[in-house]
């Protein structure tokens, strides 16, 4: 055979031997010490999952309870008087205006039937401080209702409705007392206070009449305000009706009781301010008409 045949030179390379070959294990001494050093965050791991657990079991507990107190509340008309903290958790919820004003408008029927009867139990008339002081201890709950989320509508009927049922009592003698008089304008004056702020929120509130215009306070669409009985936030409130609604039973109780001012600056408030609505709502659409 001659030195170049069939000569390879790689057949003399000698190659490393590490093909196939396995790693082999970790000796039981490095493996024992890794597990015996994790072993007490295993047991951390454990016990965080089992106070997680614990917790959420508390919170569902809680959130049981919660909801049996709330229910509890609305049973029986009490949402109007709980404390602050509660009211938070209960105002919260997307109907709390509209059961808010059943309770209150429950409420006011309930007050003034009472009033009325005991009218009936005595033999002289009651003075009108004895009806306003009554009734007027409701006006602050009034004011929160439309403070909330599609509240401003119910507010200003419930407002209404309030001094209707002042309106409701006394006889001859008291309209024609000068001191019953005097308790009665002062009564509807701290309405006419509150009128003017709940007509300020509600304008804030509402779309004009005539066109589409920005969510309200609490940025809630006319759509979703739809879908909480057709007030609050983003409302058509057509305002124009409502002010004449308001001259005419003035005018009336004028002439009937002698009741010479009947809400002046909210009416006030409502033709300024829905003269503004429609006015910007006709300049967004390129032009202007007169209220």
């Amino acid at each position: 055979m001659q030195p170049n045949d069939h000569y390879n030179p790689t057949t003399y390379v000698d190659e490393p031997q590490t093909r196939g070959r396995s790693i082999e294990p970790a000796p039981d001494s490095l493996t024992r010490a890794f597990n015996d050093a994790i072993r007490p965050l295993h047991q951390q791991i454990a016990d965080l999952k089992a106070t997680l657990d614990d917790y959420a079991s508390r919170c569902e507990s809680l959130e049981a309870r919660e909801g049996d107190m709330i229910a509890w509340i609305d049973k029986r008309g009490f949402r109007a008087d709980v404390p602050s903290s509660i009211a938070a958790v209960m105002n919260a919820e997307p109907g709390a205006a509209a059961t808010l004003n059943y309770q209150l408008d429950r409420r006011m029927t309930v007050v003034n039937h009472d009033l009325h009867r005991l009218q009936d139990n005595v033999s002289n008339d009651l003075p009108t401080t004895t009806f306003s002081e009554a009734l007027g201890a409701m006006i602050p709950s009034i004011r929160d209702l439309a403070h909330l989320p599609h509240g401003s509508p119910f507010a200003f009927e419930l407002l209404i409705k309030l001094g209707g049922n002042l309106n409701s009592h006394g006889g001859d003698q008291s309209w024609s007392n000068e001191l019953d008089q005097q308790s009665r304008g002062a009564f509807y004056n701290k309405l006419d206070d509150v009128m003017v702020e709940i007509v300020k929120l509600r304008l804030e509130d509402s779309d004009p009449a005539d066109g589409p215009g920005p969510t309200g306070r609490h940025g809630i669409s006319q759509t979703d305000a739809g879908a909480h009985g057709g007030h609050g936030q983003g409302e058509m409130w057509h305002i124009g009706r409502d002010i004449k609604r308001l001259e005419q039973t003035g005018k009336f109780l004028k002439t009937k009781l002698g009741l010479e001012q009947y809400f002046p600056r909210s009416l006030m408030e409502m033709r300024g301010g829905g003269r503004c609505k429609r006015l910007r709502s006709c300049r967004c659409r390129g032009g202007v008409r007169k209220w």
